[in-house]
């Protein structure tokens, strides 16, 4: 196992940054939260991420570090939001299946760190009708609140001794493949 001096949230937020930044930029470059028929395409994108990454709110050895994480899931909530908005639910597919505890810790850092972003978000949101009781159900904030809910999420991580490289490695492709779904989602 890899050491580093940094807390892992500190470490992968420096290790993501710039995918971090470019996936932002991309999504409001596209316009993604300027119309009603633009918004669907992002909710068609956390559709597929969230459906990949849903079975890692059950992993094992995560349920154990943090107590809390099947509560987390947003997955039901994209699900009725693709109702909401009237978009046939693709063909289920596989989530992935990661058995490292620490890889899978990075896919979950990129998805719990978007519920800050969400913040920002689900304003937009408003403004094209749509409320975190509907059509925007999976940017609303958890039960206590985004802050205290990733300050814990983040102190549960920091704690656990989670290898930072493998870590990485996870975060870089949850990333990845939010960009990814970002690009086929406003291609078709």
């Amino acid at each position: 196992m890899t050491k580093t001096s940094a807390p892992l949230s500190l470490y992968l937020k420096e290790a993501t940054h710039t995918l971090h930044v470019d996936l932002d930029k991309s999504i409001m470059a596209h316009g993604l939260f300027s119309s009603a028929d633009k918004y669907k395409n992002f909710v068609q994108l956390q559709y597929l991420f969230h459906r990949d990454i849903n079975d890692l709110y059950n992993h094992a050895q995560l349920v154990e570090i943090i107590p809390d994480l099947a509560s987390r899931n947003r997955f039901a909530q994209v699900c009725q939001d693709m109702r909401d908005l009237d978009l046939p639910l693709p063909d289920e597919g596989p989530s992935i299946n990661i058995q490292d505890a620490s890889t899978a810790i990075g896919w979950l850092y990129v998805a719990e760190g978007s519920k800050l972003g969400a913040n920002f978000l689900i304003k937009l949101v408003e403004k094209i009708g749509f409320t975190e009781n509907f059509g925007g159900r999976h940017l609303a904030a958890d039960l206590g609140g985004r802050g205290p809910s990733w300050n814990a999420f983040k102190s549960a991580i920091d704690r656990a001794g989670f290898d930072p490289v493998l870590a990485t490695a996870g975060a870089q492709a949850g990333f990845m493949r939010v960009k990814n779904y970002m690009t086929a989602c406003i291609i078709n």
